[in-house]
């Protein structure tokens, strides 16, 4: 990292309240505790009021105002693209924020590097193609992930078609295959699960505050131990590389194509995706799936041949 990429990290997280370590400064800048040093000392020269705390680590004199920071074009680029990303994940809320925070990333711009700025932007856009509208459920679980409040949901299962109801303690929310997902713990289950938001057909804030346990704030992916082996020709395998099914673990190479191998709860997930690479694709193992894959391929030609 440059000299001048490296001191600005440094000088943004002193500004913080927390002190910092000058060990955790070189982690976070991949150099040594020596340069972090160097780095202190020189931006005490430049005029940047550091204390040192014994025992605690660096921090900005309290009162001390940084000046205005100037974005590169590059720089403004990349907030204003990720801005344009976010407009498709949010709330009617959020995405307010998130074109206010656009416009004050804008404004703050000197004339020629805005000038840059619109000429990047002309060239690398965000499309809004396939954006989906964001679940009307999703304020509720977010107030409900922020204050550790239980849910109560009545959801339609991908495995099984059901619809149920359930209290739930949220951990936290992830957006994936084009959908945010609840991951928490559910009291009817007894066990972390993941609730995609474009699945729940309602949500309801209770009044009731659960403690997170530490030993729950993994991803439920542990109960997926279904290992499914596909192998697939090499002239398709680019394009299975392009949209690989969920629970992909990684790549053999096996004669005359590759050998994909997935972690699976659920065949549902995975059998669209095995079925439509045809004759590209044939299953190695487990027996099961070779058998379900198989009864697919002979319904599927019952039913053309009935046409």
């Amino acid at each position: 990292m440059k000299q001048m990429d490296r001191r600005l990290p440094i000088l943004m997280r002193l500004r913080q309240e927390t002190p910092v370590r000058a060990a955790d400064l070189a982690g976070a800048c991949e150099c040594s505790v020596r340069t972090i040093y160097r780095d202190i000392d020189a931006l005490c020269q430049a005029g940047v009021p550091v204390a040192a705390m014994p025992g605690e680590g660096y921090r900005l004199v309290e009162g001390y105002h940084l000046p205005p920071i100037a974005f590169t074009a590059e720089e403004a680029v990349q907030l204003l693209l990720g801005s344009d990303l976010a407009l498709g994940l949010g709330t009617a809320a959020q995405r307010e924020a998130t074109r206010t925070a656009a416009a004050k990333v804008e404004a703050v711009l000197r004339p020629e590097t805005r000038s840059e700025v619109d000429r990047l932007r002309e060239r690398i856009r965000v499309s809004r193609w396939r954006r989906n509208e964001a679940s009307p459920w999703l304020p509720v679980l977010q107030q409900a992930v922020i204050h550790d409040r239980v849910l109560h949901l009545r959801y339609h299962a991908f495995s099984s078609d059901d619809l149920t109801e359930r209290d739930v303690e949220p951990y936290y929310l992830l957006h994936y295959e084009n959908d945010w997902h609840l991951v928490g713990f559910c009291r009817l289950r007894g066990e972390m699960r993941d609730f995609r938001a474009g699945r729940i057909q309602s949500a309801e804030l209770l009044s009731e505050r659960f403690e997170r346990r530490d030993e729950m704030q993994q991803a439920p992916d542990a109960k997926e131990t279904l290992e499914v082996r596909v192998w697939l020709e090499a002239a398709a395998v680019r394009w299975a590389r392009e949209a690989p099914a969920y629970g992909l673990q990684g790549e053999e190479p096996a004669e005359g194509g590759t050998v994909f191998v997935y972690r699976s709860g659920s065949l549902r997930h995975l059998l669209p995706w095995l079925l439509s690479w045809g004759a590209s694709a044939r299953v190695l193992s487990p027996p099961e799936v070779v058998e379900r894959v198989r009864s697919e391929a002979e319904a599927l030609s019952r039913a053309y041949a009935e046409g």
